[in-house]
């Protein structure tokens, strides 16, 4: 039971994530719940609080995680993290390289894609960030394929042309641009997310010179309907935009 995740809804969707504890008791506005009576519930199961409140219980999905997680650096948004996994092509058994970890959502989806046989070495230079982002994913993903470092990418010693991807959330990625376009396998990709266009314009610019195509960059759009019969209508609370990603894939050294 210690340290088991469940996701807690209420009436109105509103979730809670709750990381169980022996004679734990879960607080809502509308009274409590003993940590007992959710693990005996268990995912698909309701719970009562003292008051009468109804509350659906579940296991909590990547996204759902991601989302409620404990964070000290903003999270890559699922919308945009999924995307990521897609545009780099990522498969069971091979390896990425991440930087930097932040509160370690990406890390989670990157390891989850690369499976059990699959390797991400993910690098953060900021201590408080890299516990959290570690705590975190320990706590939803007990698989061993994350390696933290805490170090910048700028420092690491890398093999080459030994990372099948390369993700890239960082302010400047063009300082590690080199580095990690040398680790990178030819004919892959490496991905970089960046929240504003004039991060991208330069880091387009910067790529001159090294083996690197820019393939394209784009927006995830991500757009949810309210579905209340006869009536349906686009909810009026959207997340619009969160970052851009940039996708280039490596030529061969000539």
């Amino acid at each position: 039971m210690e340290g088991e995740l469940f996701l807690l809804k209420d009436a109105k969707g509103r979730a809670f994530l709750i990381h169980l504890k022996e004679g734990g008791v879960f607080h809502h506005h509308r009274g409590t719940v003993p940590h007992e009576e959710i693990r005996k519930a268990g995912p698909g199961g309701r719970v009562w609080t003292h008051l009468g409140e109804e509350l659906s219980v579940h296991h909590p999905t990547l996204e759902e995680y991601l989302l409620h997680m404990r964070r000290s650096a903003t999270p890559t948004y699922p919308k945009d993290a999924s995307a990521m996994v897609t545009l780099l092509d990522l498969a069971p058994g091979m390896r990425v390289l991440e930087a930097g970890t932040g509160s370690g959502g990406l890390t989670l989806f990157l390891a989850r894609a690369v499976g059990p046989t699959g390797l991400v070495e993910s690098y953060e230079k900021r201590p408080q960030h890299l516990a959290q982002a570690e705590a975190n994913v320990k706590a939803f993903w007990q698989v061993e394929n994350v390696r933290f470092h805490l170090q910048s990418l700028e420092e690491a010693q890398l093999e080459r042309e030994s990372f099948h991807g390369v993700a890239l959330d960082l302010m400047e990625p063009w300082k590690v641009l080199a580095k990690a376009t040398e680790a990178l396998k030819p004919d892959r990709f490496l991905v970089a997310y960046l929240p504003n266009i004039t991060q991208v314009l330069e880091l387009v610019q910067r790529v001159e010179g090294l083996p690197l195509k820019l393939e394209r960059v784009l927006e995830v759009a991500w757009r949810e309907w309210e579905i209340r019969l006869p009536v349906a209508h686009p909810r009026f609370q959207q997340v619009g935009h969160t970052a851009f990603l940039v996708v280039f894939r490596k030529w061969k050294d000539c």
